[in-house]
């Protein structure tokens, strides 16, 4: 691993701006970044440079290293700003002169010094609302920038705020809970149902740094783990990760023994094309191979449909006292989970939890939570799969009571209850159907 990340040529990079907008950029040589108001740069002047450093567009799309401003203690003086009238009269100069001061070339801190010497007001103010006058004209004046090195709290962050719903609402601290309730570590093997555009597969990936191998299940003919593009994943660790589509989950999908065939005698386009179906199938079988062996270290769902119909589906290849950690936007659609662990023999301890978190400015006598934060980061289900082993008198006590039960509740025509298992017997099998969430 490399002692100093450097910013390299054909990786995806996001660019801090100074609004605060984030902007995902692909390095390309020879090639300029367009960042509108704030100005462009050359690609090449960025390659090679490491992370951490803030840059200001000087010229003609030319940049330089910036010095980040220290945060200095404000002293409390008399001013106040009780005769301070909120308008524009207090600023001498007008909107064409500011205009006439950025064409001629005249960088950004300048014109903020020009600003705040032509305010009449200014030192009327107090420190804080000097400093917070002063930042507010940085950020529009101010070409200034911060290339950011992707990593699963950088990409969390980037779509929670600019489109939640491509990650069903999955906030960061919910995201680094759901990792740590799954024991996600190196060398593991996790099996996955991942509905975020592949955010949940991503976190995994970066825990696991290429150790393990992680079998992720979708929908369709081809998986949409979008996201994994951002992260500059090198080879080895893109490798640990199989995917399986639900139309092959079942035992009866196995696919038929591919036929090999003599390429010498087919043309070029002819043996790319078996080639190339040659790969999916060993992908294929590769990935089912892998599923119905079993002893997974964990499950985590986050997914559009019903969890107890995944559990269903996946749970017998859960390896005994592993986690089982589910994700939910909804806290009702947990609740139905969770009384079907309860009922079942299989699931030890399940508990729904919600993570907390409110963000703070942290500044010299100005720290304070910020004006605005988002309501929920969703919901979490975890439990423990557990071996129901007949040799032990407790588990055979507790199938005695499971029948017992059973039977009662099977006097009722409305609910029929497997009197071995005590799960509710449904009407027509339910085998690799999962139910969709409204």
């Amino acid at each position: 691993m490399e002692d100093i990340p450097i910013i390299k040529e054909g990786e995806n990079v996001f660019i801090e701006m100074p609004s605060g907008n984030v902007k995902v950029v692909s390095l390309k040589a020879n090639s300029i970044v367009n960042m509108g108001k704030f100005g462009n740069f050359q690609v090449n002047d960025l390659i090679g440079k490491p992370f951490g450093h803030s840059y200001e567009v000087i010229g003609k799309n030319k940049i330089q290293v910036t010095r980040h401003a220290g945060l200095s203690v404000i002293t409390e003086t008399t001013a106040n700003n009780r005769e301070i009238v909120d308008n524009n009269a207090s600023q001498k100069l007008s909107q064409e002169d500011v205009e006439k001061l950025k064409e001629t070339g005249l960088e950004g801190g300048a014109i903020v010094e020009t600003l705040v010497e032509n305010h009449a007001s200014f030192e009327k103010k107090t420190e804080y609302s000097k400093a917070k006058y002063i930042k507010k004209k940085e950020k529009k004046f101010k070409k200034v920038f911060t290339p950011v090195k992707p990593n699963l709290y950088s990409l969390c962050d980037y779509f929670f705020k600019k489109n939640p719903t491509k990650i069903r609402d999955l906030r960061i601290d919910t995201l680094s809970q759901m990792l740590n309730m799954g024991n996600i570590r190196a060398h593991s093997k996790i099996l996955v149902v991942d509905d975020t555009q592949g955010l949940v597969i991503c976190g995994l990936m970066e825990r696991m740094a290429g150790y393990g191998s992680i079998l992720g299940i979708h929908d369709g003919d081809n998986h949409n783990y979008d996201t994994m593009r951002y992260m500059n994943f090198p080879t080895h660790t893109r490798d640990m990760l199989k995917v399986l589509s639900w139309a092959y989950v079942s035992k009866d999908s196995a696919p038929e023994p591919f036929q090999e065939q003599d390429t010498s005698a087919m043309e070029e386009r002819e043996v790319i094309a078996y080639n190339r179906k040659k790969k999916a199938h060993e992908r294929l079988s590769g990935a089912q191979n892998m599923l119905w062996e079993g002893d997974f270290d964990a499950l985590l769902i986050a997914s559009q449909y019903a969890p107890d119909s995944i559990l269903e589906e996946l749970l017998p290849y859960v390896a005994g006292s592993r986690p089982i950690v589910v994700y939910s936007p909804n806290k009702e659609v947990l609740v139905n989970t969770y009384n079907y662990m309860k009922k079942s023999m299989e699931c030890l301890n399940p508990q729904i939890t919600e993570s907390w978190l409110r963000e703070y400015q942290v500044l010299p006598g100005r720290t304070h939570p910020t004006m605005n934060t988002s309501g929920s980061g969703g919901y979490l289900l975890n439990a423990i799969k557990v071996i129901d082993c007949p040799a032990e008198p407790m588990n055979a006590n507790r199938r005695k009571g499971a029948r017992k039960l059973a039977k009662a509740a099977n006097t009722n025509d409305d609910m029929k209850v497997d009197v071995e298992t005590s799960q509710p017997i449904e009407a027509e099998s339910n085998v690799a159907k999962r139910t969709k969430l409204e």
